[in-house]
């Protein structure tokens, strides 16, 4: 029997040629039951497309992540794609959304997401809902987790900043201003860097002697929404906080808002720390203190464990972490005599 064409898994998912080689490259533009119509034509017709743009014989690093976030993703490949360039390793990124539609099988999303010739597979805060693990294992491919959920501590490695000291620097700042009253916004429990963010304002916390009070914990997940609906909480509040942290800048920027369409002042009334140090928390307003975090080095850092653990694998689990700073602007100041929050 002649191999199946492209066109063969176009006519089978009832689609153009165009929109099924789309699909099968990974394209962000195509609808995701489209996208998995088109990688189940394929399966069922043994479909295996050719690769025109990788060379076999060139390393090739796939990273997969759940959606490319403007600042934060783009940062952290663009220090995945210069050190390919160094070091002579093509870098290809692919989104897995996790909208609707069915779960692809093992065969299906190993089709749409790897491309022959795979060293590596770098995943970027992602949730792990896919076989990445058991085609990595076939493919014996090392896997290295940036920022990973608990879902992706199975990688060979994992990558991320060091978050609990970070966290915990930002709120010994708020502390050594004079507050006393630090509520925090944490996000989702399954995101290992926001636990170890929350950890390390409890530290800070106990190290000063003080009790960490259930009431001042606001649950959030990384929203500018999110840190709005905190800081409305906050108000409600008999004894509002004096000062905030926020374990990312979106929320921070978020509670601000909240607070200033109160009249509530920052910094004059209450402090607000983020984390990530985004582009345009320098320009808000009041610049935000925040927790910097070297994104494009964690890039550079996958790459180049990519091509050790493919040369050499490892004995187990690494964790490798790069330095937080502190980032201090106008959004932090001491707390005034009478600290209560008017709404």
């Amino acid at each position: 029997m002649a191999k199946p064409t492209l066109r063969d898994v176009a006519e089978r998912a009832g689609v153009s040629s165009a929109t099924a080689s789309k699909a099968l490259n990974g394209r962000a533009d195509i609808a995701e039951q489209t996208r998995t119509r088109v990688a189940r034509a394929a399966t069922e017709l043994d479909y295996l497309p050719k690769s025109r743009t990788v060379p076999q014989d060139r390393p090739l690093v796939s990273l997969i992540t759940d959606s490319i976030d403007a600042y934060y993703s783009c940062e952290v490949l663009r220090g995945m794609v210069e050190e390919g360039a160094r070091r002579g390793i093509d870098v290809v990124a692919r989104i897995e959304s996790r909208a609707s539609g069915p779960r692809l099988s093992t065969r299906e999303w190993e089709r749409t997401f790897l491309r022959s010739g795979v060293t590596g597979i770098v995943l970027l805060v992602y949730h792990v809902d896919s076989p990445v693990f058991e085609v990595a294992e076939r493919r014996r491919a090392p896997v290295v987790a940036i920022d990973p959920y608990t879902g992706s501590l199975g990688a060979s490695t994992t990558i991320s900043s060091t978050n609990w000291e970070g966290s915990k620097a930002a709120t010994e700042h708020l502390l050594q201003l004079g507050h006393r009253r630090i509520a925090v916004i944490t996000g989702t429990s399954d995101f290992i860097p926001g636990n170890e963010r929350l950890h390390g304002y409890r530290a800070a916390m106990l190290d000063a002697g003080l009790a960490v009070e259930d009431a001042l914990i606001f649950e959030g997940n990384y929203t500018f929404g999110s840190g709005f609906d905190a800081a409305e909480r906050m108000l409600e509040l008999s004894d509002p906080p004096t000062a905030v942290f926020a374990l990312s800048d979106r929320m921070a920027l978020g509670a601000v808002r909240a607070f200033q369409s109160h009249g509530i002042r920052v910094p004059e009334d209450v402090s607000v720390v983020g984390f990530d140090n985004s582009p345009g928390t320098d320009l808000s307003t009041p610049g935000l203190t925040t927790v910097g975090q070297p994104l494009a080095a964690m890039g550079r850092l996958a790459v180049k464990s990519i091509e050790e653990l493919s040369t050499v694998p490892a004995a187990g689990p690494q964790r490798m972490q790069l330095a937080t700073h502190l980032i201090v602007r106008a959004s932090t100041a001491p707390p005034r005599r009478s600290p209560a929050l008017v709404g």
